[in-house]
């Protein structure tokens, strides 16, 4: 059977869809209603109704959305016509796609498997699911077929991870013809080794049938449980070509029960080993490691790990330890050893301005210390204030008309990701956007942004310069909605008005739904206990979790929490923005352990990376939000200017 929209004699045809004038001319606003309201008819089994109402949609950018559910409804008792017709008169569009995988998911379900293989054919999908799904339709086709799968069925199965459920027929009638054979067990297993799926390796040891093979896997596991046997003759016994997978595993698990022994160890045995690209990784992870916790032997260990200052990240890691130890000589040696293109970071030109401060006290700094303040960034505003000279904003922004932003919302996708966007559905709105994204030109590229931003999808808009490298368009990259909420409970949590929007920012991009890997939710990423928390303690009527989603609720706790953590930690906003995003039981240790540090060194040596650039950004945005609101703008009060290292002689060493 056909469906409604595709029968020549039914109610009207996909083509007419398309190229017919629309029935009735309602406002955008009318269409999104009546498009609800056809939905909704769907959902209730109002089949009539819906082809009336979807009818009326023709030219509303959502009506092959309409189409899609409709086929979805319909399913269990469709055929792979309807289903090759809509995604032949959609190919571009993903529901396109989402409704080809929906369909061969139900036809390997009910093992159609005729069906399959002919679809599949049609319409392939790149995905290792799918490519299963259509070699056990294979293994249940003639024997020719059947033979093709078992030969592609290895090709699946030699990869170093596992693969997914829908493979497990296919690899079940593998298996039933003798294989896998010992070696390609023993290769899967140094696969699965490599890749650190540890599960999967002890299951394909039990594959590994050759003693020989048996033995070295039998090694590896031995490394693998006791790793400071590295250090004596048992890594040797391992092939040459796999003794370095086994040495690097092992040692980086010696390393996690005993850093300093690993270490010495790694030091005398590492140039037999391995290679020097892989010698690196393993350094490196060492160095970060002994950096990161500013081990009291970490300088002297990184100089020996990496003597000769190959390893760009560890070389960091080195400085930010020299500077928690207020080693200037130590920090001025290792920015040196930077690449170019790393040293104009106005992170490290500012700090070899202040190590050379504090190594050469009367040198003039003026000139080089203005040629930092250029900078629009945390540093640059830092050397900004510490020259006592205006905030450089360095803003650009487009030429762009109205009717340019209209023409361009006129693209097929662009109209479907703006709809949906307005119906709340960012998941189908994100991948009609990219969709659009790719169909344009440069110069549309670089309006689209504009166009986001004038929906109100700051974040596209956001996304949208950084992607076309137009770091200057202030307008873009730092809008400014919600600002009455934002501004009203600044004051009323006695905070700067650019503070809470400076978090929004930094947090969602402003996205009002925006939902974490962790469950932080909403425009300031609150995680639901701690806005159960803070709701508990200001008397704010809050309820459930979704209403996280709103705006004024979101800003209402997400600006009273900002406030509480600007009051534990002595009104320092660098210390409240690290506490909102690392947690205060983090501040409260790092303060233990370092907070005798000046203020910009004890940010810059921040152990999460993450926390770190975070608070940096926060506090540049607060400056960015200020001046374009007109406020005068100030990165740090003078009390904490008074923490700076330049203004500090140096602390005992750590």
């Amino acid at each position: 059977m056909k469906p409604f929209w595709q029968t020549t004699t039914g109610v009207f045809t996909l083509t007419s869809l398309l190229i017919t004038a629309p029935l009735s001319y309602a406002s955008i606003e009318q269409q999104r209603k009546q498009f609800l309201q056809a939905e909704t008819y769907l959902k209730q089994n109002k089949t009539q109704s819906f082809k009336k109402a979807r009818k009326a949609l023709n030219e509303y950018p959502l009506a092959p959305y309409l189409d899609y559910q409709y086929e979805l409804k319909r399913l269990y008792k469709s055929n792979s016509g309807n289903v090759s017709a809509f995604i032949e008169k959609y190919p571009e569009l993903p529901i396109a796609n989402r409704l080809n995988r929906t369909w061969l998911n139900h036809l390997a379900k009910n093992k159609k498997w005729t069906t399959y293989r002919k679809h599949f054919s049609n319409h392939p999908v790149t995905n290792v699911r799918y490519e299963c799904q259509q070699q056990t339709a294979l293994l249940n086709g003639n024997s020719k077929q059947k033979k093709a799968a078992l030969y592609k069925a290895r090709e699946l199965w030699m990869v170093g991870k596992s693969q997914p459920k829908a493979c497990d027929p296919l690899f079940k009638a593998w298996m039933a013809t003798g294989r896998p054979t010992t070696n390609e067990a023993s290769q899967r297993f140094w696969m699965s080794v490599v890749q650190n799926e540890i599960k999967l390796a002890r299951y394909l040891t039990k594959k590994i049938k050759d003693k020989k093979q048996k033995q070295q896997a039998e090694l590896f596991w031995k490394l693998y449980n006791s790793p400071e046997l590295v250090d004596g003759s048992t890594i040797n016994n391992i092939d040459k070509a796999q003794r370095p997978i086994a040495a690097a595993i092992a040692y980086k698990r010696w390393y996690r029960k005993q850093p300093i022994t690993a270490t010495q160890s790694w030091l005398k045995k590492r140039d037999g080993l391995m290679p020097q690209v892989d010698q690196d990784k393993v350094s490196l992870y060492m160095g970060e490691r002994l950096n990161w916790t500013y081990h009291s032997q970490a300088i002297k260990l990184s100089k020996q790990l990496d003597p000769e200052y190959r390893i760009e990240e560890l070389t960091e890691r080195r400085i930010r330890n020299a500077l928690a130890k207020q080693d200037w000589k130590t920090v001025v040696e290792a920015i040196s050893h930077l690449s170019e293109e790393e040293k104009k970071d106005s992170k490290w030109q500012y700090w070899s301005l202040i190590a050379e401060r504090h190594l050469k006290p009367k040198t003039d700094q003026k000139e080089k210390i203005a040629e930092v303040a250029k900078d629009r960034s945390f540093y640059g505003f830092l050397a900004a204030e510490l020259n006592q000279s205006p905030f450089q904003l360095n803003a650009k922004s487009d030429a762009v008309t109205q009717e340019q932003l209209d023409e361009l919302a006129k693209l097929p996708a662009a109209a479907r990701a703006g709809e949906l966007f307005k119906l709340g559905r960012l998941t189908e709105a994100n991948r009609e956007w990219r969709l659009a994204l790719s169909q344009m030109d440069e110069q549309q590229k670089n309006l689209a942004g504009y166009l986001a931003s004038s929906w109100g999808w700051h974040l596209q808009a956001i996304i949208n310069a950084a992607k076309t490298e137009r770091w200057d368009h202030i307008d873009l990259r730092f809008p400014y909605p919600h600002a009455k909420l934002f501004k009203e409970h600044a004051v009323k949590n006695d905070l700067d008005l650019s503070f809470p929007v400076a978090i929004a920012r930094q947090e969602s991009a402003f996205l009002f739904n925006a939902t974490s890997r962790v469950g932080a939710r909403g425009l300031m990423q609150l995680m639901p206990q701690t806005a159960k928390l803070t709701a508990k303690k200001h008397e704010v009527p809050y309820k459930k979790n979704a209403e996280l989603d709103k705006p004024e609720i979101n800003i209402t706790l997400g600006s009273a929490y900002l406030g509480d953590m600007l009051k534990k930690f002595d009104n320092n906003p660098a210390y409240a923005a690290a506490a909102y995003n690392a947690g205060p039981h983090r501040v409260t240790k790092w303060l233990k352990q370092r907070g005798d540090l000046p203020l910009d060194i004890w940010i810059e040596t921040i152990p999460f990376k993450e926390t770190r650039k975070y608070v940096q950004s926060v506090l540049a945005f607060r400056v960015i939000y200020d001046r374009l609101e007109g406020r005068q703008a100030s990165l740090l009060n003078d009390k904490q200017i008074a923490l700076l290292a330049v203004n500090q002689s140096k602390k005992t060493a750590l």
